[in-house]
Formats: C-alpha cells, sequence, structure tokens
C-alpha cells in the first residue's frame, strides 16, 4: 500500500533496487531549480601518517590516491543515473561556489567493507548530509556475472544520492533559486571582489544570503560568467579522463578488493588455528619455522599488492586547452593543471577588465 501511495505522490519517479538500497530515478527531467549543478571534489584519502602501520591494516597509499579519484566518480555515476540533477563534475579540488559540493574522507576499504565520511552542503553554506556511510560487499560482490548485474558497493552510492534527494524535497523553489544565484555571486566575488563583494551576506553561523542582485544585462557579470564557462571547459575535458581512469582501473580494483578480502579472511581463519594450537616453545625448531613461515607469507603478500598496486598508477595525461585562438598545455597533477587554468582566467579577466 505505501509503495502505491509513493507512485501516486511522485509519478515520474520510480525505483532502480540493487540489492538492500534502491535508487530513485526520474523518469522524466528535473525541474529547472530542481536541476541544481553538483561537484565531487576528489576525496581526502584518509592515510595515516604511520605508513608502516596503515600496511599492517591493509592501506597501501598507491591505492587508497586512486580510490580517492575512484569513488568521487562512482557516486557521480549514480547521480547521473539518477536523472534528479544538473551537470555533475567530479573536480580536482573543492569549489565554494559550487551550488552543490560533495567532498568526502575514507575511513575503510578493505575489500570487505568500505566506510566514507561524505559532507555535501550548498553554496549558501547549508549542510546537506555530514555521516559516514558504510557498507559491506556480498560474498559474490566481485564475480564477473554480478559485476554485470552491480557494482560491488553500489548500494552505498545508492544511499548518497537518494539522502541528497530526499533533503532537495525539503526545500521550497526559492530556496533552490537563491543557491543557484549565490553560487553565481560566490564566484563573481571571488573573481571581482572589489565589484561584486557586497552582493552577499553572510551570518554569525557562516550562512550566506542575497543582499543585492547586479542588473540583468551588467557587462562585467557577463565577463564573469564567461570565465566559468571557460572553468567548467577545462572540468569536463577532465571529467573525461577521470571517465577512461574509472574504466581502466576498474578490473584490477576489483581484483585488489577481493584479494583483500580473501586475505583478511585467511588471516581470521589462520589466527583462530593458532589460538587453538599449543605454541611452540621459544627458540625451538618448530618456534622458528612458524616465525619463517608467517614472514614468508608477508613477504608474498606484499609482492603481490605491489604487482597489483601498479594498475593504479594511470596518471592522467597533459592536458591541452585553447582560450582566445591561444593552444595552452597544462601539465603536472591534475590539481595543478586545475590552479594553473584558473590563474590564466583569472589574469584575462584582469587585463579584460583593467583590474
Amino acid at each position: 500500500m505505501a509503495r502505491v501511495c509513493y507512485a501516486l505522490l511522485f509519478a515520474s519517479v520510480f525505483v532502480i533496487r540493487a540489492g538492500a538500497v534502491e535508487l530513485t530515478v526520474n523518469a522524466g527531467e528535473p525541474g529547472q531549480h530542481e536541476a541544481l549543478n553538483i561537484g565531487l571534489a576528489v576525496f581526502d584519502p584518509g592515510l595515516e601518517r604511520d605508513t608502516a602501520a596503515g600496511r599492517k591494516l591493509g592501506i597501501f597509499p598507491v591505492i587508497r590516491n586512486a580510490e580517492s579519484r575512484y569513488l568521487p566518480y562512482a557516486i557521480r555515476r549514480t547521480l547521473v543515473d539518477s536523472n534528479h540533477w544538473g551537470a555533475v563534475r567530479v573536480l580536482p579540488e573543492p569549489d565554494q561556489s559550487t551550488e552543490l559540493l560533495i567532498t568526502g574522507r575514507i575511513e575503510q576499504s578493505d575489500g570487505a567493507t568500505l566506510s566514507i565520511f561524505v559532507t555535501a552542503s550548498d553554496s549558501s553554506g547549508r549542510v546537506w548530509i555530514d555521516r559516514s556511510y558504510t557498507a559491506t560487499a556480498a560474498e559474490n560482490a566481485f564475480q564477473a556475472a554480478q559485476r554485470r548485474s552491480r557494482r560491488p558497493f553500489q548500494d552505498l552510492y545508492n544511499e548518497i544520492v537518494n539522502d541528497l534527494l530526499a533533503f532537495r524535497q525539503t526545500l521550497g523553489s526559492t530556496d533552490l533559486q537563491n543557491i543557484r544565484r549565490i553560487a553565481d555571486l560566490r564566484y563573481a566575488g571571488a573573481l571581482a571582489p572589489d565589484a561584486f563583494g557586497d552582493f552577499l551576506s553572510v551570518d554569525e553561523q557562516g550562512l550566506y544570503s542575497v543582499r543585492r542582485l547586479p542588473a540583468r544585462n551588467d557587462p562585467m557579470l557577463n565577463r564573469v560568467q564567461r570565465i566559468r564557462e571557460q572553468e567548467y571547459l577545462f572540468i569536463d575535458t577532465a571529467d573525461d579522463q577521470f571517465a577512461e581512469l574509472y574504466t581502466e582501473m576498474t578490473p584490477v580494483y576489483d581484483l585488489w578488493r577481493q584479494f583483500q578480502r580473501e586475505q583478511m579472511q585467511y588471516r581470521t581463519a589462520h589466527d583462530a588455528r593458532l589460538a587453538n594450537r599449543d605454541k611452540p616453545r621459544k627458540g625451538s625448531y618448530q618456534a622458528y619455522k612458524q616465525s619463517y613461515s608467517g614472514f614468508k607469507w608477508a613477504k608474498i603478500q606484499g609482492q603481490e599488492m605491489k604487482l597489483l598496486a601498479q594498475g593504479f598508477n594511470n596518471e592522467i595525461a597533459p592536458t591541452t586547452m585553447e582560450i582566445e585562438g591561444t593552444v595552452v598545455k597544462l601539465n603536472g597533477s591534475l590539481d595543478e593543471r586545475y590552479r594553473e587554468w584558473r590563474r590564466i582566467l583569472r589574469e584575462i579577466f584582469k587585463l579584460e577588465t583593467g583590474g
């Protein structure tokens, strides 16, 4: 009965079943103000300073750093599949002028369990989500046939996306319209503070509100919007590379997670067997043999992990952009290229406005 009522209230909405959590999908088109643009910043990998301690817990920096790019793109795919939003982009770093910004920190990822702390806030500073999401992969989650029907941990991604939709549905059209206005004005204020610095006000809680609006055909605002479109051009170019990275990473990532899960199960069973066995006398041949076997097993595991981790060393290719008829080649890491592109755009803006 509850399902029938739900269908009557949201006739254009249906659900995709993926295990325990269903993704709510919009069969039509989102309304103009509902289709907020979303930015997912590359996640904090959650690495400890003590890398040796991290390795004992199955944490390998090269893999965690790859996951910090992989997981936002997995959530992006789910947001796009839900068809409730506008443009959804993976950002090299957080941009507070994004209409809805999602950041995350990987708390646990060992093949069996994935835990991410997710924060989502809109341009006004209103927090939508600020909590941990945890899911455990099923035994057959990494089998080829199972992967064709759904990705491992897809339930976790679905839960995040459903929570975002649930919060958006608590906001009125005026709230959503203000989120867009504030996003534009925050970006304009950062680019040209002298011209747009007083269009917004901030209260004691750090929440932004519109104090006044610029004229509809303000030439300075038109320049700002053109610069922002050029910035989106870089992000969309990088997004294609994220998609390629996601596709290339998926096989080795699933292999690593399956390997990690099996090793954890082996260690648990091995420790249980040792606990029920009489310990050999210290210094005896049997004690040395057990110590060497443990060392040998750890060494083999480390070598296997090193080989698997090589599959995560995919560097995103240099980015070539064109602006004002000039071709610009950006090198370095993705975030370095993003900062350089933003610096170039700001220099152009200053030249155009005489700033």
